[in-house]
């Protein structure tokens, strides 16, 4: 297992509040790590690497769906069980276990921070120039930041053979049956969510941002600079700002904005 990517644990002696972290695919709780220093030392926090991350790219052939949300729903359990408070941080795929999460067990769930929401998928050229050059090993430059920012939340180890990639075409396949489902309990949703969608998303296609808008549980911004892996400063502080106030809030304000 590449040791850049792993589990991210704490539970401090009387902590009420826990914080769950969900990634995508392809990435590790690592891809939160701006957002950790915000959260107070009082509180949990759980960041799983879900099975078939940070390794190899068998790994993750070997590894599937049903697995990962046993693992989320396991996770979630352990939480609910200690802390009656709980706020979820996710991105991309880790979103559709949120939402899975928030239509089943609204009681628990304090509030979410959703980020890159994949209910329809769409892939870019840009995208896929990069998703092959990354997989190859190619490391992009600093100055190229939304190919940087995919390489940095790549948690598989590179291979340069084609055979092992398409491997993984059940993975997506299923990614794109759970896309469907967590579509149709969409409108069951209602634990406050705050939503950011990056206009120029390579993989998440903008078909998603009328269902998110129909939500009245959802709080959403769109970031006009912004890609699937990489934001600005400025779109970074926006999200911190959200992600601050959700923290020492109950989490109950609602609305919308796009």
């Amino acid at each position: 297992m590449n040791g850049r990517y792993h589990h991210i644990f704490r539970e401090p002696e009387h902590a009420d509040t826990a914080v769950l972290l969900l990634h995508g695919i392809l990435s590790a709780p690592q891809y939160f790590r701006f957002l950790l220093d915000d959260i107070p030392q009082e509180y949990a926090v759980s960041g799983i690497l879900l099975e078939g991350h940070g390794g190899s790219t068998a790994s993750l052939a070997e590894t599937d769906m049903q697995s990962w949300r046993r693992q989320v729903q396991a996770q979630f359990a352990h939480l609910s069980a200690k802390y009656p408070h709980i706020i979820i941080a996710a991105h991309s795929m880790g979103t559709l276990f949120a939402l899975k999460l928030a239509a089943e067990h609204p009681q628990q769930i304090r509030s979410m921070l959703l980020l890159g929401v994949p209910l329809y998928a769409h892939l870019t050229a840009y995208g896929a120039f990069w998703g092959a050059m990354i997989g190859a090993g190619l490391k992009p430059e600093p100055q190229e930041p939304r190919a940087f920012a995919m390489r940095e939340s790549f948690s598989i180890r590179p291979d340069r053979r084609i055979l092992p990639y398409l491997c993984w075409l059940p993975r997506y396949q299923e990614l794109f049956c759970e896309m469907r489902r967590v579509r149709g309990i969409l409108p069951r949703v209602t634990v406050p969510c705050t939503v950011f969608q990056s206009a120029k998303d390579e993989l998440v296609s903008l078909r998603t941002l009328p269902l998110l808008h129909a939500d009245p549980a959802v709080r959403l911004h769109v970031l006009r600079a912004s890609s699937h892996f990489y934001y600005p400063p400025a779109d970074e502080a926006r999200i911190l700002r959200a992600w601050r106030k959700m923290l020492r809030t109950n989490g109950s304000n609602q609305g919308k904005q796009l």
